[in-house]
Order: structure tokens, then sequence, then C-alpha cells
């Protein structure tokens, strides 16, 4: 009995000398701190880092805790959102802006030290890292340039004064069917039309296959312009802004109509109709593709459905369709575009969404097997968002978003999406090409694994915003890897002199994913605060062939009511 009992005290100071150890331990602990080490990653020159979250928590069900964090070291360029808080809180690590900005490559550390009343002492390791960026393009010209100067943070001579520019100078274009050397680049410019006449929009190619035709419009109305005897060949003839050229035969071009796709041969002057909606499973009422885009090189296009709320891509070959709903998750579409064919990495065919309404972009790819469109991703969320920056596109946060945009193929077959976009740091506007393939990884920068390559930069802060600001179109060949990208200055009146700033009025070519930039031509052309919306028309809006060979422009030469068709030879492609 003694010795049970003996056994039991035993037992007994056993438990409590854990639960005291315990007890001990719990108070002994420290502030629970993860993760212990951030990664803060950037490319030289901007965009920055991407905030990086530390949640610290009290331990198990203790009572919240006062705690304060502080930098040490030699790290002025790390700011916390907080220097003191009570569990369980959630840290913010961001960097200085204007040392991010100017901070050359290289690996720099940093710590940061947790205390509590009580606890022992907990921290995290902090490293910032600057990559080199990927070399600037190639800046060439057919001549010259001449009359450009190179503004501070540019690397090309972006500033350039045109000559006898009009207004207040006399420049006159020659007549139809002439052409001028471009004084600054030394582009060759051929006037292709009369007054009033323009192409149809810089990412619906109007030349056709193999550069036969130009599709024409004015005043409601499309024509066709002989390519090599700058004579009207067609007059008249039916379609709409949603047209787009066969990519094959120079004859065809279709266009939708209610709930069909219309085939259109010039030659033979027949219409016939490629699917009809309104029929079999479908039943769709209206198809629409927002007048801005064309097809891709084998002939597969997309549109959508708004009164049944369904995005879709179209094979013509095999008429065969493939769609997705998008209901509840865009207020509406502003415009589709294709991939112009199947990404060599992934193997996906994709379709591009862009939303009305200031939404996000999304990236759809066709599903062959479920004969339908899965969606990629949404979006993301931009890296100067305010949001959560979890990368992810969520409701009230800044997201990637397409302006005018189109896509383009790069000699090894990879598919981009190429457009303008403001950053905050550096502040600019920059044209910009993004791997569709890299999912929501598209706009994180390509030197540190994303999709984001930063080509040209257009415009730096302090720029012109006033009179409905700057704007700029971009149109990408089928066959070649080539895109034209024309800027416009804003608007101004006929009284006034013109205000150049870097990149204001110019025509250029980007040769692969910005390999090289050409600047091709100044456009000439003014939007005249007195002609209203009609100013619309004289911006270039450039368009380039499929094969990369040839841009189409527009320009009013400086005169109200004066806009004409340009074409101008590239130097690239099969001339």
């Amino acid at each position: 009995m003694s010795t049970a009992r003996g056994s039991f005290h035993q037992i007994l100071g056993r438990i409590l000398l854990a639960a005291s150890a315990v007890t001990f331990a719990m108070h002994g602990q420290g502030l629970g701190v993860t993760p212990a080490k951030v990664d803060l990653r950037m490319v030289t020159g901007g965009p920055s880092a991407l905030p990086q979250k530390v949640s610290i928590a009290g331990t198990n069900a203790s009572p919240p805790v006062q705690w304060t964090a502080a930098v040490t070291g030699d790290a002025p360029w790390l700011v916390l959102s907080a220097a003191t808080g009570t569990t369980p809180s959630t840290l913010l690590l961001s960097l200085v802006p204007w040392r991010a900005a100017g901070q050359p490559p290289g690996t720099y550390p940093a710590k940061i030290a947790f205390s509590a009343n009580g606890k022992p002492q907990a921290s995290v390791d902090v490293t910032w890292t600057v990559v080199p960026r990927i070399p600037d393009p190639t800046y060439t010209y057919p001549s010259g340039p001449h009359g450009c100067t190179q503004p501070a943070g540019y690397p090309d001579p972006a500033l350039c004064t045109v000559p006898d520019e009009k207004p207040p100078g006399a420049f006159q274009p020659p007549p139809i069917g002439g052409s001028y050397v471009d004084p600054n680049f030394g582009g060759t410019v051929r006037i292709m039309g009369p007054p009033d006449y323009v192409h149809t929009y810089s990412n619906n190619n109007p030349l056709s296959a193999h550069n036969k035709y130009l599709m024409a419009f004015s005043d409601g109305a499309f024509f066709v312009i002989d390519v090599a005897t700058h004579r009207f060949v067609y007059s008249r003839i039916p379609g709409n802004q949603d047209f787009f050229w066969d990519s094959y035969d120079d004859e065809v071009y279709y266009y939708p109509a209610g709930s069909r796709f219309i085939r259109h041969n010039l030659h033979s002057g027949k219409e016939t109709t490629v699917v009809d909606y309104a029929r079999g499973s479908h039943r769709f009422t209206l198809l629409k593709r927002g007048g801005t885009t064309a097809s891709s090189k084998d002939n597969w296009i997309s549109f959508y459905a708004p009164n049944e709320q369904q995005v879709c891509a179209l094979d013509i070959g095999s008429a065969q369709t493939y769609c997705a709903s998008y209901a509840g998750v865009y207020p509406g579409i502003d415009y589709v575009l294709d991939a112009k064919g199947v990404d060599k990495a992934s193997g996906k065919r994709y379709v591009i969404v862009v939303a009305t309404a200031g939404s996000a972009m999304a990236a759809y790819s066709v599903n062959l097997a479920a004969q339908k469109l899965d969606l990629e991703y949404r979006g993301p969320e931009e890296a100067d968002s305010k949001g959560n920056h979890d990368g992810i596109c969520d409701p009230g946060e800044k997201c990637m978003m397409a302006g005018h945009s189109d896509t383009f193929e790069d000699a090894a077959g990879g598919q981009f999406l190429i457009f303008s976009t403001f950053t905050e740091m550096p502040c600019e506007v920059s044209i910009s090409t993004y791997q569709l393939n890299r999912g929501m990884q598209v706009n994180q920068p390509v030197e540190l694994g994303g999709g984001r390559r930063k080509i040209l930069s257009l415009w730096q802060c302090p720029f012109p915003n006033d009179r409905q600001g700057t704007d700029e179109h971009i149109g990408c060949a089928k066959n070649a890897p080539f895109c034209v990208i024309s800027t416009v200055p804003p608007y101004r009146t006929q009284s006034e002199p013109p205000v150049r700033f870097p990149h204001a009025t110019e025509i250029m070519v980007m040769r692969g994913n910005g390999l090289e930039m050409r600047r091709l031509a100044e456009s000439r052309s003014v939007r005249f605060m007195e002609e209203g919306d009609e100013a619309y028309w004289a911006e270039p809006r450039a368009a380039i062939s499929n094969d990369g060979s040839l841009v189409v422009s527009d320009s009013n030469f400086g005169e109200r009511r004066g806009v004409r068709i340009t074409l101008i030879p590239t130097g690239f492609g099969s001339q």
C-alpha cells in the first residue's frame, strides 16, 4: 500500500512539474512573427517591388500583447506601415519610392526587430534585390534622325521639331499617288486617297491578305482602294467597323450582321453565311467584336453576344465555335482580341477580353476537347494598387487593364499582348509587352520571371494631360513579329502653336519583342478643338500589313477636314 501511495505521489509530482514547465514556457514564449525572411524584388528603375506582409501574433489564447518594431542597421530604403501595435496585427513592408527609383542593381539586407514587455525579441530578415533591366531596343531610322534632341531619362532622341509644321507652317502634302520623304526620320510617305477618306482601324488591318487592297471609310460607307494604283476599285460595299480580311485570300473579307457572320467575295460580289447563330444550340441574337480587332493568322476570330453574355472564338475554316459565359463577371465588353496563333510553349490559343467601365482584362484559352473557352486569369492586380497585394484582381483594386492594344507573335511562336500603361514609379506612360502564357505572373517584370517587358518610355511626368491629353494606337502584323505605334498630342485650336514633347506625333515600328524600334515618320496630324468629336479621325491610328512591310496611317496635315490615308514602307518584311 505504501508502495502504491509512493508511486501515486511520484506521478502527481511529475505532472505538477510538467504543468509548471508548460506555464513557464507559455510566459516565456516570444511573439509569433511570420515569415522570418522577406524578399523584396524589383528591376532597376521600377516599377517598385510589391509591398510584403508580416503577421504578428500572440501565443495560444494569451491576451493581446503590445509590440514595437524598428528597422535596424543601415537600411533607409525600408519603411514600415506601423512602428507599434497590438497582437494580432499585420505589418506592411514597403520601399521608400525615391530611393527605389534610383537604386543600382545589387542585394541589400535589412533586419526588423520586434519587442514586447516580458517577451524575448523576435526579428525578420529582409533582402532587397534590384536586378538589371533588359537593354532598351536599338533605335533605327530610314535616315536621320534630324531636328531631334535626347531629353533626360530617354534612351533615344525623343524630342523633335517638325519642319514647317502646319499650323503655323505651310506644309502641303503631294497629290494622290505622290509621296514625300519625312525630314525627321526619312520614311517615304505616299498619299493614297482624297481628303475625308480614312482607313478603318489600327488592329483590324485595312490591308488585305497580300497587300492587294486597302479598305477605306468615308461618310458611313466602305470603299476598296487598289494599293498598286491608288485607285478606288469597289465603292459602297457591304460591311461595318467589325469587318476583317481573310488571312489567305485577297478577295475575301467578313463582317457580322445580326446573328450571322457574312463572307463577302469582292471578285464575284457574292455573299454567303459562315455561321448563323440564331440557329442551333447557341441562339445568339447579336454578334459584336468591338470594332477594333482583326483575326488570327489562321482565320480564327473572337466575338461576343451581348444579349446572351457569351464570349466566343470561331474557327472560320471548320465553322466550330467555342464559348464561355461572362454573366456577372464584367459589366460589359469593350472589345475582344485574338492571339495571332497557338502559343508554342503552352499549346494554347488565347482570347483576350477587354471589359468596359475600367474593369480588368481577362485571358481565355480554347478548350478543343470540351468545345468551350476556359478562363485562364483575370487582371491581375497592379503593383501600385492600394489593395491587398496578393496579385489577384479583387473588386475595387487597380488591375491590369488594356486600353488600345493588340496581340503579336514573336519569332519563337510566343503569344503576347502589347499596350501602353501608366506607372507611378517611374512616373510615365510606357509601351510594354505581356507574355500570355505566364498566367497570373503576366504583369510581373520578365526580369523577375514574369511576363511584362517594358519596351519604350513614351511620355514621362510631367506630360500634357489637359484637353483630353495624349493618346496612342497599336497594330501588329499577323504573319511577322512587327507592331506599329502611333501617337497624338492633346487637342489645340487652329491659332495655337504645336505642343512638342517626346514622341508627340510619331509613327514607329517595333521589331520582335522590343529588339528594335524603327521611327518612320512624323504624322503631321492635328486634333483641332474646333472640330469637336470629328477630330478623332485626325488621329493616325496606324496599322501594319500582315508581313510587316507597310504601315497605313491617316493625317490631316494640319488642316481641318483634310484627313487622308497614307502608306509608308517600313524597310521590314517582304516588300
